[in-house]
């Protein structure tokens, strides 16, 4: 198959891109499967229409199908950024893990009444707010000993987080002060 695309490109004049295989366990490589697909979307989708269509007498790809992708890359592509972001070696990940969770929230939140994605994201939100609803108390400290947050950013950044979970954290706040004190 590969090897008859690559025939197919080099027919066509289009520059041949070999794309990554999705991987089970691995959702980062969807993202970056789609990433790199979907701007190939028209070859891709007529050399499966000239080499499948005969074979099985219908159409495998249609429109919908890219909406389908489309509509994935885009509710990836935070989930992903995330991720380099806190996986960075040459920098001081912990205090934007607060940042990162606000964000993801938010996100899961945004995409929660969708249609296409509601059955993905409604269990992904369970399971995020199982590890992350309870804040740990170090990634805590690190923001507020972050020269750019202290306590008031991060009594701004609870504040957020009680909005998008409907959940009180004043509580919370309170003892990572007088932790912090202690």
């Amino acid at each position: 198959r590969i090897a008859s695309y690559k025939t197919y490109c080099i027919a066509t004049g289009v520059r041949c891109r070999k794309f990554g295989l999705d991987m089970d366990v691995r959702w980062n490589f969807t993202y970056l499967m789609l990433k790199h697909l979907i701007p190939y979307k028209s070859t891709f989708s007529v050399f499966i229409e000239t080499q499948y269509k005969k074979v099985t007498g219908k159409s495998l790809l249609n429109d919908a199908h890219w909406e389908i992708g489309e509509k994935i890359l885009t509710f990836l592509e935070l989930f992903y950024d995330s991720t380099v972001a806190l996986y960075g070696i040459y920098y001081p990940t912990s205090p934007l893990m607060l940042h990162h969770i606000i964000e993801i929230v938010s996100h899961l939140n945004s995409y929660e009444n969708d249609n296409m994605l509601r059955d993905s994201v409604v269990p992904m939100k369970t399971k995020f707010l199982k590890y992350w609803k309870r804040i740990p108390i170090m990634f805590s400290f690190t923001f507020v000993l972050d020269p750019r947050a202290k306590m008031r950013g991060f009594s701004s950044a609870l504040q957020c987080l009680s909005n998008l979970l409907n959940t009180d954290y004043s509580e919370y706040f309170n003892n990572v002060r007088s932790e912090l004190t202690s």
